[in-house]
């Protein structure tokens, strides 16, 4: 069911989805998160319009209701000069 989901998430990339994966480390420090999705906003406004937006509403119910566990980070990017 899982993997029927994420290929359902297409979808949603006109929205806002740019990267999905799964996890392929070896260093086996993924706690039990096996998939990451990736997506990129101009603005604080831009996230909220995504979360509320009917499409990823419907989705993110349907998804959550068939998953363990759940991380969500929410971060504003940051460049580093090295």
């Amino acid at each position: 069911m899982i993997a029927e989901l994420i290929r359902s998430c297409c979808g949603l990339e006109l929205l806002a989805v740019k990267y999905k994966g799964k996890n392929v480390s070896i260093e086996n420090l993924h706690q039990g998160f096996t998939h990451i999705f990736e997506s990129t906003f101009e603005s604080t406004e831009g996230v909220a319009e995504y979360v509320a937006h009917p499409a990823h509403v419907e989705y993110a119910n349907l998804f959550l209701a068939n998953l363990e566990k759940v991380l969500v980070i929410d971060y504003k990017p940051t460049t580093v000069r090295v």
